[in-house]
């Protein structure tokens, strides 16, 4: 009797306890063995049916801690009865179950107009951005009538009265084709700068998504396009290396049929792919670089064009001047940076086109001595060195190309002086002939240091002068550069082949 009394007085202690504090029990359900059983887990995320009030604990006379807002998710912790604990804005406490309903959130939504992005839940907050209709965001949580969402690497706050849930969006191809003459924008927007307008039928590759515009690259330019006027398509087949033509085919300056003509190409030729721009290819033929139409012409299984035999042999380009030292200066224009360019540009016609091997001296804005310059050729054991410059003088009206070669001077210790000059005649040749507009002033033999010291058939091409305003509009034009550039190698590859 005294046993049974004493539990008796210990669970009434327990009760008067409970109530006094106000502590809360997590209930447990009991099998048929009076085994405790696992509870059904409740949803991890519930929304407030109502404007709701989060209490102390879970009782209808306990402190409110604050008001949730009707349509708030809140996240479930556990269940008192019919009350649940929950967290909400960074506080933990009870709400009434029967005024929150489990969340149906989407993963994705779509834009229904043009919606502003917020930094904050509210109406009044910062725009971090302005998301076009049909966009596609993607959901992160909620807060009353608020979506965080993210957009094009962006997150903040849209008004969920103009999102409709959608399906996780369909990963974009990585090409597509377009469906006419389409401008490619600087920005996603109508009124945008146009960069360029790709053709029709054209193939570009995907870059990113900005609502109902896509980012992409064609031709080595970047923009934005409008996807109305895109088709998937599969990647674009590695085109051939060489083609052999079909008919006689123009070779045009540019992609155009209305273009200059550079050279007739004969039926039967092979000529070496460069890039395409849509139903063109530029091409390298027997030392000029243009464009044909590629209809005209039919891979090949040549493995090297059949006028080039440079396979094997270096040549060595020398950039002059560099670093502390600009060379000829008028104004803003430096010799040693058209130098630089146009070596470059030798230096990729001569790969591309005649299959040499490419040795820069300097290929950055460096400063190098003369003897530097010689000593690289020998180490690169060169089969010819070429210096490039462009000229100057205290007259403003002498103008011309020019080169230079090895005297027969003491002076000279190059043991290829002979086959300098007819390397150097050959480059001059070339120029004259495809630049006519820029005075030839021929070859000319002078004592200069890495033509006469070197140890390989050498020669400096001055390209003209930085102080004629004739020469130097010339000299500051990239196409004309580029012509320089050719019609040098193509005079390396005459003298390569006569000599070699």
């Amino acid at each position: 009797m005294n046993g049974l009394k004493s539990s008796w007085s210990l669970k009434l202690l327990l009760s008067s306890s409970l109530a006094l504090t106000g502590a809360v029990i997590v209930p447990f359900q009991l099998d048929s063995s009076g085994i405790k059983s696992t509870v059904t887990e409740a949803a991890s995320t519930y929304t407030t049916t109502a404007n709701l009030n989060l209490r102390l604990s879970a009782a209808t006379w306990s402190p409110v801690l604050l008001t949730i807002p009707s349509g708030s998710s809140v996240t479930y912790i556990s269940t008192y009865g019919s009350w649940y604990k929950v967290s909400y804005g960074g506080k933990t406490g009870y709400v009434s179950s029967q005024y929150v309903t489990v969340s149906n959130t989407a993963s994705y939504y779509k834009t229904t107009d043009r919606l502003n992005m917020r930094l904050t839940a509210a109406s009044w907050s910062d725009v971090v951005t302005v998301i076009p209709a049909d966009a596609t965001v993607k959901y992160v949580s909620r807060y009353g009538s608020w979506y965080k969402v993210t957009f094009n690497g962006k997150i903040g706050y849209v008004a969920s009265a103009y999102l409709t849930p959608t399906s996780a969006p369909i990963p974009p191809s990585d090409y597509y084709k377009t469906t006419a003459n389409l401008n490619m924008r600087l920005t996603a927007a109508s009124w945008s700068d146009v960069v360029t307008t790709i053709p029709s039928g054209a193939t570009v590759k995907y870059v990113s998504r900005y609502g109902s515009w896509y980012k992409v690259t064609f031709n080595g330019k970047t923009g934005y396009v409008a996807s109305d006027y895109l088709t998937a398509t599969t990647t674009p087949v590695t085109p051939s290396s060489y083609y052999e033509t079909t008919v006689n085919l123009n070779m045009r300056l540019s992609a155009a049929s209305w273009s200059d003509v550079l050279t007739v190409i004969p039926a039967g030729s092979v000529v070496k792919y460069v890039s395409r721009y849509d139903s063109w290819y530029k091409v390298t033929y027997n030392g000029k670089t243009g464009y044909v139409a590629s209809e005209y012409l039919k891979p090949t299984t040549v493995t090297t064009p059949t006028d080039t035999d440079g396979t094997g042999k270096t040549v060595v380009i020398d950039a002059g001047h560099g670093g502390n030292d600009p060379g000829a200066v008028y104004g803003s224009v430096y010799e040693k940076v058209i130098a630089l360019d146009i070596a470059k540009r030798l230096a990729g016609v001569l790969s591309s086109t005649y299959d040499y091997n490419v040795k820069f001296t300097r290929s950055t804005d460096t400063y190098l001595s003369l003897e530097q310059r010689v000593s690289l050729n020998k180490s690169y054991k060169g089969d010819i060195f070429v210096s490039l410059h462009a000229n100057s003088s205290v007259y403003n009206t002498a103008h011309g190309h020019e080169v230079l070669v090895p005297t027969s001077d003491s002076y000279t210790t190059n043991p290829y002086i002979s086959a300098s000059r007819s390397l150097g005649s050959s480059i001059n040749k070339e120029i004259a002939s495809r630049i006519s507009t820029i005075q030839n002033r021929g070859v000319k033999y002078q004592n200069v240091y890495v033509v006469g010291r070197n140890v390989s058939p050498s020669t400096l091409v001055e390209y003209g002068f930085i102080s004629n305003s004739s020469d130097r509009s010339y000299l500051t034009n990239t196409t004309y550069r580029q012509r320089m550039a050719e019609a040098t190698a193509s005079g390396i590859h005459q003298f390569m082949r006569s000599y070699y």
